[in-house]
């Protein structure tokens, strides 16, 4: 066990390492690749072998050809960026030279640079925006600031809560340092009705009149008996829960009185007392619920007794010069 135990730690500490030098293997043929086409000047070619090269394993070498290529291509923004990495990477090994000579080819492109300004309105500020340029999201702090950018097209998206996405497109031109774009989301609401639909109007039928004119124009209350039905739902809900309520009550105030636990109708117990407490809350939920029973049913007779019907009888108050009182009007 012990020596399977060692085993598998050498290959655990090893795997990395084969990870790396295989890594390494691959870079190096890809710069050589990237040397090759370079020296044909085939500079199109040569940039992503170089790139990949540089992410497999990163050198200050492969970032001063990688820059080269760029400038040959006239990929500026990003043959500048290049430099300046390189910089830093030589400042960090101590080589003062490759450092001033990377800067000095940095500085002589920046009157080259084409510029990008990314204008985000107000109103498409919110928390939650995310900015996209050519995929790559653009920080908050880059809003309104020339970036440098190589020429050609370029692809912006947006898109926040309660936003709608917006999309766009820029074609930058060389050298260009005032190109700009705006982005401007609409908010994600739902559209309007193209027309507003006209108002009813309601008019008072004349003293002596049904206020029915005819059997054909009268509404069949339908909306009001569903409302009707609603209110006898609740009725019968308030009945039912009034009826548990009581029921529950009565069974706890009987045990409540019990000589056990109420020897007297003034002396109990904590049993009897928390019975007898139990007892009165539920009396009172199954009064509320008979109460609201009550209520619902009256109101849910009222309305379904009172709607208009296509046929049937109507009852609606009549006056006249000799007499006032209920007209009934329908069919049978």
């Amino acid at each position: 066990m012990r020596v399977f135990a060692a085993i598998a730690l050498a290959l655990v500490v090893a795997l990395p390492s084969l990870a790396r030098a295989d890594g390494e293997v691959a870079a190096t043929a890809l710069f050589d690749e990237g040397r090759r086409l370079a020296e044909q000047h085939h500079y199109a070619e040569a940039c992503p072998k170089f790139a990949e090269s540089q992410r497999l394993a990163p050198s200050g070498g492969t970032l001063l050809n990688l820059a080269e290529c760029y400038e040959h291509t006239g990929q500026l923004a990003s043959a500048w960026a290049t430099w300046k990495q390189a910089a830093a990477r030589a400042n960090a090994a101590g080589k003062s030279q490759i450092e001033k000579m990377t800067l000095d080819r940095a500085a002589a492109l920046e009157p080259k640079l084409a510029r990008l300004t990314i204008v985000v309105s107000p109103d498409s500020d919110v928390p939650g925006l995310e900015v996209k340029r050519d995929g790559v999201v653009v920080g908050a702090t880059e809003y309104g600031v020339g970036i440098p950018v190589d020429p050609g097209p370029h692809g912006l998206e947006a898109t926040a809560p309660r936003k709608k996405d917006w999309s766009g497109k820029i074609d930058v031109a060389p050298e260009q340092a005032d190109a700009t774009i705006s982005i401007a989301l609409l908010d994600d609401v739902a559209p309007l009705p193209a027309t507003a639909a006209p108002a009813t109007t309601v008019t008072a039928a004349p003293v002596g009149t049904s206020p029915y004119p005819d059997q054909g124009e009268a509404s069949n209350g339908g909306a009001q008996r569903v409302v009707a039905m609603a209110a006898l739902g609740v009725a019968v809900v308030g009945v039912v829960v009034g009826s548990i309520y009581g029921l529950q009550a009565k069974s706890n105030n009987d045990h409540a009185t019990e000589p056990a636990n109420c020897p007297t109708s003034t002396t109990c117990d904590k049993t009897g007392f928390d019975l007898t407490n139990k007892a009165r809350n539920e009396a009172t939920v199954s009064t509320v619920s008979f109460v609201v029973g009550a209520a619902a049913l009256a109101g849910g007779a009222v309305l379904w007794l009172t709607a208009p019907r296509a046929n049937g009888i109507r009852v609606a108050p009549s006056a006249t010069g000799s007499y006032a009182g209920a007209l009934l009007t329908g069919s049978f």
